[in-house]
């Protein structure tokens, strides 16, 4: 069986997972800063999952299958994600910068089958296998060796990972402290930032002290690595800061930062849903039986100090 939320919920392990996950998804970026920016934004993550699970989901028996602009748009639309002017820019965007490229026919050019470009490809790839071997760290499970020696599993998960994914308000919204980060541009990867620089160890989701330090932050380096301008970047800080979910432990910009544990929790809940709608998907696509019963999951967690909400 799969890894379901609940085991996810408050075992320190994962919060060490998702801790060096963040830190892996920085790394991504900065190799290329392309794969970031079309991954900004909450928006534009699901809208990258709707765009792969169609592509993904192209049949050459079935007719119209694939990706093409007119049915991601009613998808993007029909999920509630973004409006039509949108998706559609979005569509134009991903094909201007080439994550996404025509297929050649003779058909009607305002119906061109799109396919993601090698580019795409391979960071879809990162990404699902990175959560695999999240997953593989809790259990001792081999989800990730089998995403390596199965280069088309991705073509096989991806549909029923986004269709979920969609799904789960969890994946839009967690509370004001993740939201804040999560729907502005760039605010993601500055999140991601806040929660790789964390300084514990040992990690419980009930115990997490109020403030936890996270290292020196400085708005002209976050500026130039997430390619945003550092009046956006100083107003997305100030916001967490006016919600109490980021200070300094002295001067501003002078010591050394700390995050809420509310930040924390929140973030955690949102890493434990995902991660489970993965797993979950693994589990039901690849029609295999969990490498270790979740049973065993438990048994082998250190016990948890207090309740498993961190928030």
């Amino acid at each position: 069986m799969p890894i379901d939320f609940c085991a996810l919920a408050d075992d320190p392990r994962f919060f060490l997972a998702f801790r060096e996950a963040a830190r892996a998804l920085l790394q991504f970026h900065d190799e290329d800063p392309r794969i970031g920016a079309l991954f900004s934004s909450q928006q534009r993550w699901l809208m990258c999952h709707a765009a792969l699970a169609l592509a993904c989901s192209q049949d050459p028996q079935v007719s119209g299958s694939g990706l093409y602009a007119a049915p991601f748009i009613e998808l993007a639309v029909a999920k509630n994600v973004v409006s039509r002017n949108t998706a559609a820019d979005f569509i134009r965007e991903v094909v201007h910068f080439g994550f996404a490229a025509p297929v050649a026919s003779r058909d009607d050019r305002r119906k061109r089958l799109l396919q993601p470009t090698e580019v795409a490809r391979q960071a879809m790839s990162n990404w699902l296998e990175l959560h695999l071997a999240m997953l593989d760290r809790l259990d001792g499970g081999s989800r990730a060796e089998h995403h390596r020696s199965e280069p088309t599993m991705v073509n096989r998960l991806q549909p029923t990972i986004a269709e979920r994914l969609l799904e789960a308000p969890g994946m839009r919204h967690q509370g004001p402290a993740f939201d804040h980060f999560t729907w502005a541009n760039a605010g993601g990867l500055l999140m991601d930032h806040l929660i790789a620089s964390l300084k514990v160890e040992d990690a419980y989701a009930a115990s997490l002290p109020e403030r936890i330090p996270a290292g020196a932050i400085s708005l002209a380096e976050v500026s130039h690595r997430f390619r945003i301008s550092r009046t956006h970047a100083k107003r997305m800080l100030d916001r967490a800061v006016e919600l109490g979910d980021v200070g300094w432990s002295a001067g501003r910009g002078e010591s050394e930062v700390w995050v809420s544990r509310r930040l924390v929790g929140q973030y955690w809940r949102y890493q434990a849903e995902k991660c489970a709608i993965i797993d979950s998907a693994f589990h039901a696509v690849m029609g295999c039986s969990a490498d270790h019963d979740p049973a065993d999951l438990r048994a082998s967690a250190p016990a948890a100090a207090g309740a498993a909400d961190p928030a």
